[in-house]
């Protein structure tokens, strides 16, 4: 989950990072860092369209709601600029709001992409476990290439951590690649591997790497 968007924009100046909900703002570019955290994943549901994954994301992210959505995100502001993001929710919505990315995958895809999503869609699920009822999960953390080294990446998870505390969770838990370096800044940070993951199928067709599921217990 460690960010390395290659959009090139204009450097970010200025030693403030400002952590407020997020808006609407920069679609292509939350797109960007969304894909930064997992391109393994979008790459392999997409078939490596990039140009339709920038597409389709960047419209979630303006929606009112759905998992790729900008209400359930806090972000990292660098003036006006969007420098990082977490995206998270408690189970309940963990369960409710995943419907609307399959969705908006069928209503704005191509007929190629259609065509490929059975081959894949039932297998990317056995990556991730169950996630409990008392559990918050952060789905997305990322920042900005250009707004790296300044502390974003712990300002927006130890955020995480109180908003899930907030909503009465015990634990927080995320999935990582196992090839992350983002994993040793996890552990950092106090949380611990809880299992690995490995689905062949897509681990063959689409170099996949296994995912560790990891968690922070919440006093």
């Amino acid at each position: 989950m460690t960010p390395q968007t290659t959009m090139q924009t204009r450097m970010m100046t200025g030693d403030n990072i400002v952590l407020e909900q997020a808006r609407p703002i920069e679609p292509e570019l939350a797109a960007r860092l969304i894909h930064d955290t997992g391109s393994y994943i979008f790459d392999c549901l997409y078939n490596g369209d990039f140009e339709l994954y920038l597409r389709i994301t960047s419209n979630l992210w303006t929606r009112e709601g759905g998992a790729f959505s900008h209400v359930h995100a806090k972000a990292a502001m660098s003036g006006d600029r969007l420098a990082g993001i977490a995206l998270g929710f408690p189970q309940p919505l963990y369960e409710s709001e995943f419907g609307t990315g399959m969705v908006a995958m069928a209503e704005m895809g191509t007929p190629e992409l259609l065509a490929h999503l059975p081959s894949v869609a039932g297998h990317i699920p056995w990556l991730f476990p169950e996630v409990p009822e008392d559990a918050w999960y952060l789905l997305f953390l990322s920042a900005h290439m250009q707004a790296r080294g300044r502390g974003i990446g712990e300002k927006l998870l130890l955020d995480c951590f109180e908003r899930a505390k907030a909503a009465g969770c015990t634990t927080l838990h995320l999935d990582v690649a196992a090839t992350n370096p983002a994993v040793r800044f996890y552990e950092r940070m106090g949380l611990e591997r809880l299992a690995e993951t490995n689905v062949p199928k897509i681990a063959a067709s689409h170099s996949v790497p296994p995912h560790i599921r990891m968690v922070k217990q919440l006093g």
